[in-house]
């Protein structure tokens, strides 16, 4: 051990009496110490409660979290305050050498008797060999006598602690008085602000934020209404804080609606884009902090159409996907509208402009709804979600009605004029289509005749009901029907279909009106027509002679060499397309001629003479004539504009000079058979003379006869 820190087992005791005076002046100074921690901390206890009090009640009621922070500071700097000012400076070691020390430096003129004499009494005094017990003890009584003429009290600073006991008396009597004159804000302050309690300051204006479920809810885009209204004293105005979650802020007077006792405040955000928070303010209270949110509006995400046509139709159904919402039904159909929204939804109606239709059915997550229109419509669904935001822009859903219409029916009899006689036999072409199926088809005659008209039917024995087309051809002899000559016959083509919802449809083709002449009256007629189609191809002769003097004055002046040049073309032009008109033109007298000959056939007045004179002699050359040589010529032409060789020109005349030659061929058979004609129209006309005086010369003498036997 060493030496310094050797203690005598003898070592002299200090004074009693200034023992108990140090201890004394320890206790008072941890007493100064506490009063002073305590002092600071009410002060800092009270003026936080102020501020606490000034905040919640200046602005009507902080939020929980402003609250709760503000207590949190309060406790911390509390904390931290008892532990620097009280609990620290209390756990510091005071005792008898502290004390004289203390003592010494208030009185230096002790010469650090007291500390000595501490130390001493302690054992402190060194090695025995180099050290006085004797001394030490002097020393210690010394001590005692000199420090008997000081005031150990004047150490401290008395006043100082004075003062903090009044603060602490103070503070105690302004809280004291806190809770005797006010004791419904104290209790409402402590609630509020340490037990951190939703309870309310007391106010004179009560404002009413008309919301449903303490929130504002609508959707992007829209104009977002906050109502309000006043319990108690109305203010004149009301305004309106708010902060976007973009982090703009503003201020907004609400507008103030009706009268004094009765007011109700408004504002619109027009056109809402972001989500905010907001609260009001207006006399002496201030609402809560609200929130706004923009919601997406309810609508058709998905949608499938299915149409089921009627039975008798034999159709499958027809399915619509997502983006088709137009189809055509029939009458009878029923149509499905299923859908599916972007979000749940708690109504759901089908409507038709403002006509309810009927509710959808819920089935898993999809809507669906089931009618059977019976005119056009445009559907919609009627869309409502938690929150009561309506689809303003529903998906519509269009269900056109299309009319079943009646089967196509076309009767068409070929190389058949106006007028037949009884032994004809007409060469029926029938066609019969419906897009659904036939349910019957038929050629169907009314002959018209003195008594009444008499119809009837002719069943078709190929026709398959419910085949969508049928076609048929037939000779159909006229003498079946016992039609006489004066007599009108009409036929027409007649189909009906499967309709059971708004039919059966009929469709009837156009009818054929015939009029039953004899053979002498067909030929009369055949034989007028033919004397007018020969006119027509008399004309056409002499257009084509003047073809051929153009063309002879075009050759006279460029076919001696190579032609070419605007003027050369523009005159072969012309000449060209008369050449091709006149073909078309041969090939309308071609046509007619073979009607004529065709008619024949077909009312049985046909024979080897006609087919030879007629057939041969006129229709089969103009045949020619209108399919190659005169096709020939006008392509002759053309290459001759576009070449101008002179070997073409050498052939322009050659070709034009053989076609007249074999129209006027033609034109000489058509009058050979009008002279034909003619003989034989007179011999018939002959032989009905005879018929006619045979007739008559029987009919006189079975007069006379009857005369004779009567007298």
């Amino acid at each position: 051990m060493p030496e310094a820190a050797h203690i005598v087992d003898h070592r002299p005791a200090l004074d009693g009496a200034l023992k108990a005076r140090l201890r004394r002046l320890a206790g008072r100074l941890r007493g100064y110490v506490l009063v002073e921690g305590l002092a600071r901390l009410m002060a800092f206890l009270m003026a936080a409660a102020v501020v606490q009090f000034v905040l919640d009640y200046g602005v009507r009621g902080l939020q929980w979290s402003m609250r709760a922070a503000l207590l949190i500071v309060v406790l911390v700097g509390g904390v931290w305050l008892l532990w620097r000012r009280v609990i620290a400076p209390l756990g510091f070691r005071v005792g008898l050498g502290e004390m004289a020390a203390l003592v010494e430096r208030r009185n230096p003129e002790l010469s650090s008797l007291l500390i000595s004499a501490v130390r001493f009494s302690r054992g402190e005094i060194g090695r025995e060999e180099t050290n006085s017990p004797a001394l030490a003890a002097a020393v210690i009584a010394r001590a005692g006598e000199r420090a008997a003429g000081y005031d150990f009290g004047g150490v401290l600073n008395a006043p100082r602690a004075r003062r903090f006991s009044v603060m602490i008396a103070v503070m105690l009597v302004l809280a004291a008085l806190a809770v005797w004159l006010a004791p419904q804000m104290t209790a409402l302050w402590f609630q509020r602000n340490v037990m951190l309690r939703e309870v309310d300051w007391p106010k004179r204006t009560h404002l009413m934020v008309d919301l449903r479920n303490d929130e504002l809810v609508g959707a992007r885009g829209d104009d977002l209404v906050i109502e309000a209204a006043a319990e108690g004293i109305q203010p004149r105005s009301v305004e309106l804080l708010f902060e976007t979650v973009g982090g703009k802020r503003g201020r907004e007077m609400m507008a103030t609606i009706g009268s004094a006792g009765a007011y109700r405040y408004r504002y619109v955000f027009k056109n809402a884009q972001e989500e905010f928070t907001f609260h009001l303010r207006g006399g002496d209270d201030r609402t809560r902090e609200f929130r706004a949110r923009l919601l997406e509006r309810p609508r058709v995400a998905r949608s499938e159409m299915r149409v089921i046509p009627p039975a008798y139709t034999q159709q499958e159904p027809l399915v619509l996907g997502d983006g088709q919402r137009a189809a055509a039904v029939l009458p009878g159909s029923q149509v499905t509208i299923e859908v599916e929204t972007n979000k749940p939804v708690v109504e759901a109606r089908l409507m038709s402009g403002s006509e309810f239709v009927g509710e959808a059915r819920r089935e898993n997550e999809r809507l669906r709804a089931t009618v059977a229109p019976a005119e056009t419509q445009l559907y919609h669904f009627h869309l409502v979600d938690e929150f009561g935001l309506e689809d303003r822009q529903p998906a519509r859903f269009s269900v056109r009605i299309t009319k079943d219409e009646p089967p196509h029916a076309r009767l068409r009899i070929p190389m058949v004029g106006a007028m037949i006689t009884p032994e004809a036999v007409l060469p029926i072409d029938l066609e019969f289509t419906d897009g659904y199926g036939l349910a019957s088809a038929e050629l169907t005659y009314r002959l018209m005749r003195e008594g009444g008209p008499t119809e009837g039917g002719i069943e078709l024995p190929d026709f398959v009901p419910r085949s969508t087309s049928f076609a048929r051809s037939l000779a159909w002899p006229v003498a079946r029907i016992s039609a006489s000559p004066g007599e009108g016959l009409v036929l027409s083509a007649r189909a009906s279909d499967f309709d059971d919802v708004s039919g059966p449809n009929v469709g009837e083709s156009a009818p054929i009106s015939l009029r039953v002449v004899t053979p002498d009256e067909l030929l009369a007629e055949l034989a007028r027509r033919e004397q007018e189609y020969r006119l027509d191809f008399e004309r056409l002769l002499d257009a084509q002679e003047q073809v051929r003097g153009a063309l002879l004055t075009v050759l006279a002046k460029f076919g001696g060499s190579a032609a070419s040049g605007e003027e050369f073309v523009a005159m072969l032009a012309p000449l060209e397309r008369r050449q091709r008109n006149i073909v078309g033109s041969v090939n309308a007298v071609r046509q007619q001629f073979e009607q004529i000959l065709n008619e024949l056939r077909v009312n049985g007045l046909g024979s080897s003479a006609a087919e030879q004179r007629l057939g041969g002699g006129i229709v089969r050359p103009l045949t020619d004539l209108a399919k190659r040589d005169l096709v020939e010529a006008a392509d002759l032409i053309r290459r001759w504009s576009r070449d101008g060789s002179a070997e073409t020109a050498g052939q322009i005349d050659p070709k034009e000079a053989a076609l007249l030659l074999q129209m006027r061929a033609v034109l000489a058979n058509m009058i050979q058979w009008e002279g034909y004609q003619e003989a034989v129209n007179l011999l018939r006309d002959i032989l009905r003379m005879q018929s006619e005086l045979e007739t008559e010369t029987k009919r006189t003498l079975e007069e006379q006869g009857a005369d004779v036997f009567d007298k």
